[in-house]
């Protein structure tokens, strides 16, 4: 691997708490290709940050199968609409749809369906953790990140999150429910999506379904944003000396992230950076994910931890700190 790149890849990676088998398992997927040909210069950054992204929401995708995306979802419903889609590429028996779009000023959240085109019950294992009371769906949703770069032609810095596989309310239907996150700075007039590989185990036959294809989607991105931004713009000074300056507040239809940069390193070049955001009806929702180093966007907790749609009105402050449980620095929002 060049070094110039492998370099790019672990900055990306420095604010993700994950072990040395998932970043081995990034720097295989950004460096894989399936024998294409060398990726422009140009096109690099957006598969550093969506393998990173892709992998690092692998840590926490337990957690997210709690039916949050569901909650959340409905919550939003109850007085917001979506952008209808109704796009669907069928392959080898199957059938992705893309149904509807949440689209936020850089965040879009889409919201689809996987079915069998027989009409047969799709009955994917369905497993209940320890700690969770609704069973996961255990379906993996596989994209080709290479070609959809290829696609898009793009060299706009963002990631991606999923597909969730929701939890599967009706086994004897054809279909299950996902929900996939992208992430962009700034979005080209279209995007392409490019799924590769449906694989699950079939409980009826009681052995593994492995399918691959090619199913594309192209969709314009000419939403209506619907998120709020609170502009936050304050420099904040950590107790490692670090600096960091705190940009906006991003409250999308399902999900709450926060932008800013790193002003200055703090002592023997250090950087630790945790924030969690505190609601004013208590909660408090978690720093899950930084990409970037100098320029970061933070993600709190997939789909606001099931609490519904977080607004302006509902958060209340920032608690910055170098280690999460640290006592931090309080900054009041505007809300």
């Amino acid at each position: 691997m060049d070094e110039k790149l492998k370099q790019a890849i672990d900055r990306r990676m420095a604010g993700a708490a994950l072990p040395e088998a998932s970043k081995a398992r990034i720097l295989q997927a950004v460096t894989g290709g399936k024998g294409r040909s060398r990726m422009k210069t140009k096109r690099t950054m957006i598969l550093i940050a969506a393998a990173v992204i892709l992998l690092i929401t692998g840590c926490v995708a337990a957690a997210v199968y709690r039916d949050w995306a569901r909650q959340t979802m409905g919550d939003w419903e109850q007085d917001h609409g979506s952008t209808p889609l109704g796009l669907s590429q069928s392959y080898d028996g199957y059938t992705i749809t893309f149904d509807e779009m949440y689209g936020s000023t850089r965040t879009v959240y889409i919201k689809g369906t996987v079915s069998r085109d027989d009409g047969r019950p799709l009955r994917a294992e369905q497993v209940t953790e320890e700690a969770d009371s609704i069973p996961r769906t255990q379906m993996d949703l596989v994209m080709d990140t290479a070609a959809m770069i290829e696609a898009n032609e793009t060299g706009i810095c963002g990631g991606l999150s999923g597909p969730y596989v929701l939890p599967d309310a009706d086994q004897d239907d054809n279909k299950v429910e996902f929900v996939y996150q992208m992430y962009l700075e700034a979005w080209p007039e279209t995007y392409t999506i490019i799924f590769e590989r449906i694989s699950y185990v079939d409980t009826d036959l009681d052995r593994m379904q492995l399918f691959y294809g090619n199913w594309t989607f192209t969709f314009p991105t000419d939403w209506e944003p619907v998120d709020e931004v609170l502009k936050i713009d304050q420099q904040v000074t950590l107790p490692d000396g670090a600096v960091v300056r705190l940009d906006n507040l991003y409250l999308a239809p399902l999900g709450v992230s926060l932008d800013g940069q790193l002003l200055q390193y703090g002592r023997n070049g250090s950087y630790a950076l945790d924030v969690q955001l505190q609601l004013k009806n208590g909660e408090v929702l978690r720093q899950r994910s930084r990409g970037g180093t100098e320029a970061f966007e933070i993600q709190f907790e997939e789909f606001n931890r099931g609490l519904g749609h977080i607004g302006a009105d509902d958060v209340q402050a920032l608690i910055i700190s170098n280690t999460a449980g640290d006592e931090g620095i309080t900054i009041p929002l505007a809300g």
